[in-house]
């Protein structure tokens, strides 16, 4: 009998539970310290979306350090606004979403037709803006990532920022992009990915305040985020195209 959807997520997210991550300097959710705030998610931020029909799938660099989610219960302030400038992306592109789940309000969010998700599941150090190694987003972060994408099967994937993009193509050995990423964010066509049901990769700057403020603004961001809407306008009237 062949699994289902979320048989093959469940049997993923164990496996994620049981990485120890920690000769990379980083901690997995699942670790003693952290675990009262774990889920049944494969991260934090899936916890915000998690459709496992979506036609639309995010992806994050990664959910942040181990103080922020001690501090937030493994789930994100609710001011947060990186997650503010997604939700009005998101309602660009005809995918509203609700605002994620807070420690001071848990709820339970399922919205349709979007997965987020970070190519980077463990926790760093040092804050929200601290630097990470290239060599974090092999493997087996890069599995994982794949996994994802295999079981979900949206039409569409989205790269927040360079290194989620990055992370994607390595994932399915692609090349990894070089150069300005600001080709790859203003190329309107995307990339196909080596999937059988049917899938296209873009780019776009992360939608954080630091990069709103002095790379790409908001108002440039939702000209960019219009390739995303056009192909899910495009996936939406003629499904069945590989």
């Amino acid at each position: 009998m062949t699994a289902t959807k979320r048989e093959l997520y469940r049997t993923l997210v164990e496996k994620r539970k049981a990485y120890n991550p920690e000769t990379l300097g980083l901690a997995n959710p699942s670790s003693p310290k952290l675990r009262e705030f774990d889920s049944d998610e494969i991260g934090p931020w899936t916890r915000w979306a998690n459709d496992l029909d979506a036609d639309l799938m995010v992806v994050g660099q990664d959910w942040g350090d181990e103080r922020y989610f001690l501090v937030n219960k493994g789930l994100d302030k609710a001011n947060n606004p990186t997650n503010r400038s997604l939700r009005e992306l998101l309602e660009f592109v005809g995918r509203p979403i609700p605002p994620p789940p807070s420690a001071g309000e848990p709820g339970g969010h399922s919205p349709k037709g979007v997965w987020l998700t970070n190519a980077l599941l463990w926790l760093k150090q040092g804050g929200l803006s601290a630097p990470v190694d290239p060599e974090w987003f092999k493997a087996p972060a890069a599995d994982f990532l794949g996994e994802q994408i295999n079981i979900v099967q949206p039409r569409v994937v989205v790269g927040l920022g360079a290194r989620a993009y990055s992370a994607i193509a390595f994932a399915f050995g692609m090349p990894t992009p070089r150069g300005v990423f600001r080709k790859i964010v203003e190329d309107t066509t995307g990339m196909r990915l080596p999937t059988p049901f049917g899938c296209t990769l873009f780019g776009v700057y992360h939608c954080g305040t630091r990069i709103t403020r002095t790379t790409r603004s908001s108002a440039e961001q939702r000209e960019d985020w219009k390739k995303i809407r056009d192909a899910l306008a495009r996936e939406r009237a003629d499904p069945g195209v590989p």
